[in-house]
């Protein structure tokens, strides 16, 4: 799933530059653009973005102005060169505020701050608050990009040293995820996946097939034809199904 970004700013130039760095990460669309402020609020109604790349000084209402007005509460990087409005802008929570010219480092920056900043507030709208959050999305940071995997599409995860490894169903790829296994395990809702060995875990709606062996350990074969191994100790993870077995 992509992120949507509105780039709001009066000059064109720095519009295109802000599209230019975007277009180098494919999990972010940007679905409109304004040069000015009245643009901007009118804009934001109707496309209800993720992000919001703001300038300050523009024609009609003004960055902060229009800050004070959006309605849908997007993750807001402001892109300036007055570095003077910047305690304003963080006093109206926003997420970074980028000084003209930035770098495509300190954009990324930005970005990933943006990013966590939108997992946070999908976890925290769970409609029970005494409930355990999980998340919903993943947040990647490759060289030069940030990945964004939904949990939604993730059929298992196997350890890789200081890493893990994110393999997603629909569009057979992997990616790596610096955590660890107990980490990431406690992210994740146990109802839909289970720890099935020291080094797997598995969506259990992916399961097509067990082969249960002789010592307690059984083969897990997943609907995408890897075969994973599930070990005594974690059989308790699948007892719904190797109750169906008996």
């Amino acid at each position: 799933m992509k992120l949507s970004c509105l780039i709001v700013d009066d000059e064109p130039l720095a519009r295109a530059g802000i599209k230019y760095l975007l277009s180098q990460q494919q999990q972010f669309e940007i679905t409109a653009e304004a040069d000015n402020g009245n643009d901007a609020l009118r804009l934001a109604e109707l496309h209800q973005p993720d992000i919001v790349f703001l300038d300050i000084q523009m024609p009609g209402l003004d960055g902060l102005s229009v800050f004070k007005q959006l309605t849908n509460k997007p993750a807001v990087i402001f892109c300036s060169a007055y570095a003077e409005y910047a305690v304003n802008a963080f006093e109206l929570s926003a997420v970074d505020y980028l000084l003209k010219p930035f770098s495509p480092e300190r954009f990324q920056q930005a970005l990933l701050k943006a990013c966590g900043k939108i997992i946070q507030r999908l976890n925290s709208n769970q409609p029970n608050d005494t409930a355990p959050e999980y998340v919903s999305r993943l947040t990647i940071r490759d060289p030069g990009r940030l990945r964004i995997v939904e949990v939604s599409d993730i059929s298992w995860i196997s350890s890789a040293g200081n890493y893990v490894d994110i393999h997603v169903y629909p569009q057979q790829k992997n990616y790596l995820l610096r955590d660890t296994m107990a980490a990431i395990e406690k992210k994740l809702d146990p109802a839909i996946f289970a720890r099935i060995h020291r080094s797997s875990i598995v969506r259990k709606s992916d399961i097509v097939e067990l082969r249960p062996g002789d010592k307690g350990d059984a083969d897990v074969i997943l609907k995408c034809g890897t075969v994973l191994t599930m070990s005594r100790r974690n059989r308790a993870a699948l007892a719904e199904l190797f109750g169906q077995l008996s």
